[in-house]
């Protein structure tokens, strides 16, 4: 199915496929959207390693309990200031 770029995103694309040397679009499309999946799976990865290391350090004392009143207070404060830029 054809589609038409907007004229920025063409520029993009055109000059994506020269740069890459890349036969047609849709190869730019595949490559970014590869490119984005990399990038989600390396967040994961991080996300996994820092929950480890947080497991870890709960197991050796290192960590403090969770204080809930402070966290609504910064979750309340946040979605005041949300609400302010709307």
């Amino acid at each position: 199915m054809p589609y038409q770029f907007p004229p920025d995103l063409d520029e993009r694309v055109k000059a994506e496929m020269f740069r890459r040397g890349l036969a047609c679009e849709d190869d730019v499309l595949r490559e970014a959207l590869d490119a984005l999946d990399q990038l989600e799976q390396d967040k994961l990865r991080r996300w996994q390693e820092g929950n480890e290391i947080a497991i870890e350090q709960s197991r050796r004392g290192l960590s403090q309990p969770l204080d809930l009143e402070s966290v609504l207070a910064r979750v309340e404060e946040r979605l005041a200031k949300h609400r302010q830029s709307m």
